[in-house]
């Protein structure tokens, strides 16, 4: 799943929009997004996807002690893959709210209808998207838990550089960030590994301490450098929770 950042052109054009000054916006937008929503379909679909990851993977998660017990909380994570998105319904057992890509033609099919059972926060890359920036923040608003993959889209092999939509939201709310890494044994290779290896892929998901809150000079106006350097910061969070070879330019060691 295509769970994505937002680009700087959408980041410009709304930082001259202050979404949460106004109440009246901001009630409208809790009222439309109450948080949880659709427990029950969401219960379902996740039990679902349980099953399924049981009987295909054998998933390892170290580090759930990590997990706060409340929100507001914004999950960050990697995107190696489609299957590193269900991750965080595995590792914890809130009703998360997802911002995704509006539209994802390489996902495999289960994956494409993902957001359509889950009623993800969509992005539409190339558009302002007030719709999702408002929607993400009246989750966090209502003490929600939020998912974004900072990257945007699937990038195989190691991390890159984060689009400016986690740093952003990160700055506006000041809400507490949780890194989580998730990769594969067999380089995602599911199918295969189950016809050919005769055996389950093997997926480890590594939950960080929680960072945060980061705030802005600019108030809720973050400048392009304090995104910039939000961002690369969440990065060499999430790359801490890598082995060496998978962190690409995000080794906390270079921080």
């Amino acid at each position: 799943m295509g769970v994505a950042g937002i680009n700087i052109l959408q980041v410009e054009i709304i930082r001259s929009v202050n979404l949460m000054t106004d109440k009246d916006l901001s009630q409208k937008y809790i009222k439309k997004y109450p948080w949880p929503r659709r427990r029950f379909i969401r219960g379902l679909f996740g039990g679902m996807i349980d099953i399924l990851a049981n009987v295909l993977v054998r998933w390892e998660i170290t580090g759930k002690e990590n997990i706060p017990k409340k929100g507001p909380l914004l999950i960050v994570g990697n995107h190696f893959n489609f299957l590193d998105t269900i991750a965080p319904i595995r590792a914890t057992n809130w009703p998360l709210e997802f911002i995704g890509d509006f539209e994802m033609p390489n996902a495999p099919a289960l994956m494409r209808i993902f957001p359509n059972l889950w009623q993800t926060l969509k992005i539409e890359q190339g558009t302002p998207n007030f719709e999702a920036l408002r929607s993400s923040e009246a989750v966090l608003a209502q003490d929600g838990v939020l998912v974004i993959y900072p990257e945007g889209h699937v990038h195989s092999g190691t991390l890159r550089r984060a689009l400016p939509g986690a740093a952003y939201m990160a700055l506006r709310t000041g809400v507490p960030i949780l890194p989580m890494a998730t990769i594969s044994d067999n380089n995602w290779k599911l199918f295969k590994t189950i016809t050919e290896e005769k055996r389950r892929l093997g997926v480890f998901t590594k939950i960080g301490e929680v960072f945060g809150p980061l705030k802005s000079e600019h108030e809720t106006r973050p400048s392009r450098d304090e995104i910039r350097d939000t961002g690369h910061l969440i990065m060499s969070k999430i790359g801490a929770l890598l082995p060496k070879e998978y962190r690409g330019d995000f080794d906390p060691e270079n921080v």
